[in-house]
């Protein structure tokens, strides 16, 4: 059951979703299951970009990846202000150690 709240967050268990905002609540996410995937490597050996077109091969890594998905209100929230949200759950993700610093 739904109660009054400001935000909700869903756990769909798939690959992606488009989560549907239900009032009153002015924002939902759904968080995906984390897969793994390979994915081109950022850096060559030299510590280098790879971004140049005419590499022929390029270095690939496994990665644990996780779709997240929101949908906001936009009376209430804008998309910039989103987009921050977004930006700094991931840098908590991706370093967890930070939620225990005292910043």
């Amino acid at each position: 059951m739904i109660c009054q709240s400001s935000i909700l967050r869903t756990l769909i268990g798939g690959t992606y979703a488009v989560p549907v905002l239900l009032l009153p609540e002015v924002a939902i996410g759904a968080l995906g299951k984390i897969v793994r995937r390979v994915v081109p490597d950022e850096e060559d050996d030299e510590g280098s970009s790879s971004s140049s077109s005419d590499d022929e091969y390029c270095t690939c890594r496994v990665r644990s990846m996780m779709s997240v998905s929101w949908s906001a209100d936009h009376r209430v929230i804008d998309g910039a202000t989103m987009a921050r949200f977004s930006n700094e759950l991931k840098y908590l993700l991706e370093n967890p150690l930070q939620l225990l610093i005292n910043q």
